[in-house]
């Protein structure tokens, strides 16, 4: 899947795909939209997509992700939604995300999320 340079859009929710997100989908360079919402995926968010430079949309809400946002997220200047609500992120996220996503919609990011005692 990672070898496809041309794809824009990438939409995989409600498919009930588990296991963690391939760091491969990184390689889609020219990428605007990747939605894997409501599967049953787990792990970490790859800081591979950090390198996903023209994505506009992310959505990777409602599966069991863990763990913090990585900082590389915030190398996506055009990103102008993101969800993440629905799993079990830790930790804040990374300060030039906040920045970018302070006046867009940044549905389910709770920009620091308060971790259990």
């Amino acid at each position: 899947l990672g070898n496809l340079p041309n794809l824009q859009n990438l939409s995989l929710q409600l498919n009930e795909l588990s296991g963690s997100i391939p760091p491969e989908l990184g390689n889609l360079s020219n990428l605007l939209t990747l939605y894997i919402h409501n599967n049953e995926l787990s792990g970490s968010i790859p800081p591979e997509l950090g390198n996903l430079s023209e994505l506009r949309r992310l959505g990777l809400s409602e599966n069991g992700l863990s763990g913090s946002i990585p900082p590389a997220l915030g190398d996506l200047h055009y990103l102008e939604m993101l969800y993440l609500g629905g799993n079990e992120l830790s930790g804040c996220a990374p300060a030039a995300l906040r920045s970018a996503l302070a006046d867009s919609d940044a549905a389910g990011l709770s920009f620091c999320a308060e971790t259990a005692p």
